[in-house]
């Protein structure tokens, strides 16, 4: 279920962006671009250590509620990297369309949402069955470091197709409280 949606009715069209001369707009809604997101099986998270230099790793995510939602060791780089500056992108790559997700992550501590979040797992990671205790996720193969999970709220989204040469369009989000010093432009 979706809760956000580009700025304004939701209705309002993609923006273009400057594309190669000739290079067709992408030619998605949101609604699309929200299915692409859901069913992919690859991301990537960009994070911004401490000093200023970028780190990306792939992670295990779900498209819920409105957000990008991923688990972390306690301990990664990631959970330390958006305990300080909480700006990350997330990347989905496909074969037609690549996705890049600019917001704001923030650690999921509802045992709700947790719960809800840990469902979709299993239906597309068949071999990741997390269980929610204590604000976190732990896995019951692993007696290791539990996970945090954060959920990553859009900014803004880019879709860039990849046929007759590269394309590019944008859907802007409103986000209250969003931290804008890490979101760039």
């Amino acid at each position: 279920m979706t809760t956000k949606n580009p700025t304004g009715d939701g209705s309002a069209p993609a923006e273009p962006l400057a594309s190669p001369r000739g290079a067709p707009l992408t030619g998605l809604d949101w609604s699309d671009v929200e299915t692409k997101i859901a069913a992919a099986g690859d991301y990537l998270v960009a994070t911004t250590n401490r000093d200023g230099r970028p780190h990306v790793a792939p992670v295990l995510a779900v498209w819920q509620d409105g957000a990008v939602c991923f688990a972390t060791f306690r301990q990664s780089r990631k959970t330390r990297n958006l305990e300080q500056r909480d700006g990350c992108t997330v990347t989905v790559p496909g074969a037609e369309v690549d996705i890049v997700i600019e917001g704001v992550g923030h650690q999921v501590r509802d045992a709700e949402r947790l719960q809800q979040i840990a469902d979709l797992f299993p239906a597309k990671y068949p071999w990741w069955h997390p269980v929610v205790r204590d604000g976190e996720f732990y896995d019951p193969a692993d007696l290791g470091d539990p996970r945090h999970v954060y959920a990553v709220d859009p900014a803004r989204v880019f879709a860039f197709g990849k046929a007759d040469g590269f394309s590019a369009t944008r859907w802007r989000f409103s986000s209250p409280g969003q931290d804008r010093k890490d979101l760039h432009g």
